[in-house]
């Protein structure tokens, strides 16, 4: 197992309480992700810091967890909607996909929010373009305004397309994982365990899970308060889209 492998687990079991017993991913899988120092390096110029997922045994998403992760979820967090689950079920589906798993996630600075919407990720407050790497593909995707914010599905998922066709082309995307948009269950995990700076910004991101059809149902997940990462909330209306932002992961297929 990589040092950076047990570095997080060790952090996971201490963030959890959980004994030093307690195996957060499988061997077998653990010893099956390698990335060549090429990839590598490549990848952390987009800020992709990599991470176990806990399986299903090791950190079950049961009463304890959502009690722990989400503790000011919105009132209707454990309701079925009208016509669709509950957040709570919608995450627990959601997550299996990624539970004993290695997911890369982008660690790029989400600026805080001025009027106008201008800000670019990669600095505090946003004034400097050059600074969010995934700033040329934007041009690409047609996302016109070159920031992260006030876009929709259409567009994320031209933006997503072009990152994947790309670094399928420079042979720097890792066999067998795509990038995406970050999913809900991970960004709060990762967040909460291990970048609470995540935290102390007011607008909301993006979060994804993809179906069978490639359709995805999008979220906005945030902060309810410094070192919360609580808040969700189904995107329907292209009107709500304008105060979120989106970070990249890197997710097994």
């Amino acid at each position: 197992m990589a040092d950076w492998m047990r570095e997080r687990e060790a952090r996971l079991r201490e963030f959890f309480g959980a004994g030093a017993g307690v195996e957060m991913i499988p061997q077998d899988e653990a010893r099956r992700f390698e990335l060549s120092r090429e990839t590598e390096e490549a990848l952390a110029r987009f800020n992709i810091e990599w991470h176990v997922v806990p399986t299903a045994g090791a950190l079950p998403l049961d009463d304890d967890y959502f009690a722990r992760l989400y503790p000011h979820a919105p009132r209707d967090f454990m309701r079925p909607r009208e016509h669709a689950p509950s957040f709570r079920e919608r995450l627990t589906a959601g997550h299996a996909k990624h539970q004993g798993r290695v997911v890369g996630v982008e660690t790029t600075v989400k600026p805080r929010y001025l009027p106008g919407l201008r800000q670019f990720y990669g600095t505090a407050y946003g004034h400097d373009p050059s600074a969010d790497p995934f700033a040329p593909y934007m041009g690409r995707a047609a996302m016109v305004n070159g920031t992260r914010y006030a876009h929709n599905y259409t567009s994320l998922r031209a933006f997503v397309a072009v990152v994947n066709d790309d670094w399928r082309a420079r042979g720097i995307l890792p066999a067998g994982y795509r990038a995406t948009v970050c999913p809900p269950a991970v960004f709060n995990l990762v967040g909460a365990a291990f970048h609470p700076e995540w935290s102390e910004t007011e607008t909301l991101e993006l979060g994804f899970y993809r179906d069978e059809r490639g359709n995805a149902t999008c979220f906005a997940v945030g902060s309810a308060a410094p070192n919360d990462f609580s808040f969700i909330a189904e995107v329907e209306g292209e009107g709500e889209w304008s105060l979120m932002g989106f970070r990249v992961a890197l997710v097994p297929e």
